[in-house]
């Protein structure tokens, strides 16, 4: 990034810091493609939470390596999943494994897992300057 930039890798570092300092930026993240990791299977997993835990829970999900995104979603009265994760792995066992893992340490029996078939669009935020 710094070679890209045109700077040094101290001034890169200095520059990101006074960013977020600032406010100017939260964070500065990688994305990583994971099917080309060798994560070839993800599932998004949807969980019946209530009001009250989905802090709680919400945090505990995304402590677990296998999970990329937790997310909080109104129900909208219809739909009684309330909190949102994607969780990745190499095989289909290994992600059950995982969500089983998930689900008991969080304390959610009530859950759906839907298996990704196909990546249609994928796309990255970048800002052109």
């Amino acid at each position: 990034m710094a070679e890209e930039a045109g700077l040094g890798e101290k001034e890169l570092i200095d520059t990101l810091k006074g960013l977020k300092a600032s406010g100017v930026i939260r964070r500065v993240a990688a994305v990583v493609s994971h099917r080309k990791t060798a994560y070839l299977y993800n599932a998004m997993v949807v969980w019946k939470v209530e009001e009250k835990d989905v802090e709680r829970v919400g945090s505990i999900m995304a402590s677990f390596s296998e999970v990329s995104h937790c997310y909080e979603r109104d129900t909208s009265g219809y739909w009684n999943y309330k909190l949102y994760t994607m969780v990745h792995a190499r095989s289909c066992e290994e992600c059950m494994k995982s969500i089983e893992s998930i689900a008991q340490k969080a304390g959610v029996n009530d859950y759906r897992v839907l298996f990704s078939k196909k990546e249609h669009k994928k796309t990255s935020f970048s800002v052109n300057s």
